[in-house]
């Protein structure tokens, strides 16, 4: 992993520590019922400091599929790549809204294609099987 990756793995880490944190304390007082409106307080630090997680996990996420595409040259082609950007940007996709990304970037797109490009990436270890008939990055 790069000094990037590595760097962002632990801001995420560090991110999660002060949130399990803030719930704890947030726990404490809600349960003392002493100081309400500190209780309240955590919550909203709470919500605060999550606003910064997902974007952290997108760049992450980026940055895998941009590893990914330095290293391997047989995957580098457009359909490959909009697929894994696609799917870092949004989540979880089935073929269709895949082949609905593709088309919007290039202007054409065949299902056939896709799901073959999705095979391969999934043989490679760059993809796996989400929930139902959805594919997402491999973590």
């Amino acid at each position: 992993m790069t000094s990037t990756g590595d760097d962002l793995k632990a801001l995420n880490e560090k991110l999660e520590r002060m949130i399990h944190r803030l719930d704890y304390l947030e726990a404490i007082l809600t349960e003392s019922r002493q100081y309400p409106e500190i209780a309240q307080l955590m919550g909203d630090l709470k919500v605060g400091a999550a606003l910064y997680g997902e974007p952290l996990k997108l760049i992450q996420r980026l940055l895998g599929v941009r590893r990914h595409l330095e290293r391997t040259p047989e995957s580098r082609d457009e359909v490959s790549r909009i697929i894994l950007n696609a799917l870092a940007l949004k989540g979880p996709m089935n073929i269709s809204q895949m082949t609905r990304e593709v088309e919007r970037e290039r202007g054409s797109a065949s299902r056939v294609t896709v799901r073959k490009r999705v095979r391969s990436l999934m043989e490679e270890g760059v993809l796996e099987r989400g929930e139902g008939f959805e594919y997402q990055l491999r973590e």
